[in-house]
């Protein structure tokens, strides 16, 4: 459910490339906080109960908008399929991520996937297209290969709260708040800077028409229903297995890249995109073989 809403909402989101990104994030946590309230009042939950895991929800809370940033700024400027692949790396930096921070083992299969895991970006953002491009994608393809790492951070973050007995609408109430007030209190800073310098650049673009209100209005219910996916699912299952599975929405987001936005994916892309998936599912294959194994 996570990897297919995720597909979606990167769909609208690439529709919604005119709007400026933080005008985009904001609609998004603006809807999620909404629906996130109403769950947490269905479930008896009081609001700003005290919390023994702070830095956990904290740090779950930073590197998950951070990530959305990243993710929103890259499908902006990029083919949304081409974004999502990259960002299907995040199982391999989860492994590595859980290794320091969870304590789990790392092993050489690991550092292999990793190898895999660089030709595969290479490939896929293929460098002889790169050199030809602006220096806009070329940031943008920069934050597309950082938002893997922090998403796995934000996976890693979100077992320590479910391993601290947060339940995962909390932590999706908090994620939501501090996401909206990120984005709130950046418009205000952004408009206000850019007053000052006497530049007349919209931080807020009024929509032109229905469409791009149902696809703001979409991004946020989608949004929601992934978030609400990855933090029940991360919370239940292994970590690196639940980022592995939401990984279904790099076929999603390929099926609207090429048949709504009709960016079709070069032969070297399409191998690219090979490599990455095989490397995230050979991570987690091994590491389930491993499991048996010792259980046995």
């Amino acid at each position: 459910m996570s990897g297919v809403t995720y597909g979606c909402q990167s769909a609208a989101i690439k529709y919604l490339a005119k709007l400026p990104t933080v005008q985009v994030i904001w609609a998004r946590f603006l809807v999620i906080l909404a629906v996130s309230t109403v769950l947490c009042i269905s479930k008896g939950e009081p609001f700003f109960k005290k919390i023994t895991a702070r830095w956990e929800i904290v740090f779950r809370c930073v590197f998950g908008i951070i990530s959305f940033l990243c993710s929103t700024y890259a499908i902006q400027h990029l083919p949304v399929g081409e974004v999502t692949v990259i960002i299907s790396t995040a199982p391999i930096f989860t492994a590595i991520g859980s290794k320091l921070i969870l304590k789990d083992s790392f092993r050489s299969v690991h550092f292999v996937c990793i190898i895999l895991c660089i030709v595969g970006v290479i490939m896929v953002v293929d460098p002889q297209q790169l050199m030809q491009r602006s220096s806009g994608n070329i940031l943008a393809i920069s934050v597309a290969i950082l938002q893997p790492v922090f998403k796995s951070l934000a996976y890693i973050f979100i077992k320590r709260c479910n391993n601290q007995g947060i339940q995962y609408h909390v932590v999706l109430f908090y994620y939501a708040l501090s996401g909206f007030a990120a984005a709130t209190l950046s418009i205000v800073v952004t408009g206000a800077f850019l007053l000052i310098a006497g530049k007349s650049v919209a931080t807020v673009i009024q929509p032109t028409n229905q469409f791009d209100n149902i696809a703001l209005f979409s991004a946020g219910v989608l949004g929601f229903i992934a978030q609400f996916g990855i933090n029940k699912g991360a919370m239940l299952a292994n970590t690196t297995k639940c980022s592995l599975i939401r990984n279904i929405d790099v076929l999603v987001a390929f099926l609207f890249q090429i048949f709504w936005f009709k960016e079709v994916p070069s032969t070297i892309q399409i191998i690219g995109s090979a490599i990455l998936l095989s490397s995230t599912v050979l991570v987690v294959v091994w590491k389930d073989k491993s499991a048996a194994v010792k259980d046995t």
